[in-house]
């Protein structure tokens, strides 16, 4: 299975991991970016035939390995998946099996060649993995209200621990994305190319 997730905007660099119990200074900005990719992920589970029937789920499943597969329709993964008041849907989680390849085509405003001034590449696309799955607790969910069509609310992945393969092209931004003409605007194309690991009855229709 393969499709693009685009965004445009602000991106900026995640210089560390947040220490135990403390916030995530980038909680709001990751908030930003994951609100753009759930209307996307939303729509692809509403097109896509084997998201919006919930694959090969449902009470007439069969059973591999002498384990039942677990139903993957909306509802029961936005179930299976409540945190912090929130039922997010993921599409890859390590119940599927699935490997994750990112090809990331990256237009920000320096010119080609030109990464530092604008914050590490490397640190900005930490950024936006943390934005592509389901959040952590440091990030203040708990206290973050919802709007009326996020619930539930779609992710990419489960943990980024998921992606198994990045591949990113940079180039320069030839037109701003907002009005503000920051340095740190993007545009991002990232194709998602999605394929089973171990092929079984939850993941048969990504192969």
């Amino acid at each position: 299975m393969q499709f693009r997730l685009t965004y445009e905007g602000l991106l900026l660099a995640t210089q560390r991991d947040p220490l135990t119990g403390q916030q995530d200074k980038r909680g709001n900005h990751k908030h930003d970016i994951r609100q753009v990719f759930h209307a996307q992920l939303k729509r692809l589970w509403d097109i896509v035939p084997h998201l919006k029937e919930g694959g090969g789920s449902g009470p007439n499943a069969l059973v591999m390995g002498g384990a039942p597969v677990l139903p993957q329709d909306i509802a029961s993964v936005a179930e299976r998946h409540g945190l912090y008041g929130w039922n997010f849907v993921p599409l890859v989680t390590q119940e599927l099996n699935l490997l994750c390849g990112l090809d990331i085509l990256f237009l920000r405003p320096d010119r080609p060649g030109v990464v530092l001034r604008s914050g590490d590449i490397d640190n900005r696309l930490k950024t936006l993995f943390d934005a592509l799955r389901i959040p952590e607790a440091n990030e203040g969910y708990y206290a973050r209200g919802h709007e009326p069509d996020e619930q539930p609310f779609f992710c990419l992945l489960e943990d980024d621990k998921l992606i198994t393969k990045v591949s990113v092209e940079t180039d320069q931004l030839l037109q701003f994305v907002t009005s503000k003409r920051d340095m740190n605007e993007v545009r991002l194309v990232i194709t998602i190319t999605l394929r089973p690991y171990e092929l079984h009855l939850g993941n048969m229709q990504f192969g």
